[in-house]
């Protein structure tokens, strides 16, 4: 008996690479934010694109890649929700969209900012 159905055998959508600026307060910590990432529903591998930038002035900037499974929906809505979880988490202020599957990101004009 098989316990897995050749026809089934697929997810119902593809995951979609997203890759983000995350700003957060000047002492954050960055490996515990990233974990935390890591836990939040439909996300299932984060990494780091670039360099964490430090300032003073403006606090901490990390430019993360996320890939997720999103739910039934736009797309626009799917990074809205993952934007919102991301910015809930302690110690994240901005959450701004850069890319999706490597092509920028503009809604109506306008970048993606939560």
């Amino acid at each position: 008996m098989r316990l897995i159905n050749e026809e089934n055998k697929h997810l119902a959508s593809k995951m979609i690479k997203v890759t983000l600026s995350v700003k957060m307060n000047q002492d954050a910590h960055v490996p515990d934010t990233m974990t935390r990432i890591r836990v939040l529903p439909t996300v299932a591998v984060v990494g780091q694109s670039d360099r964490v930038e430090r300032s003073s002035a403006g606090g901490t900037v990390m430019d993360v890649y996320v890939k997720f499974l999103p739910n039934p929906g736009s797309l626009f809505y799917n990074l809205m929700n993952l934007c919102k979880l991301i910015k809930s988490l302690p110690e994240v202020r901005v959450v701004r969209v850069v890319a999706v599957g490597n092509r920028p990101v503009i809604f109506k004009g306008r970048p993606i900012v939560i």
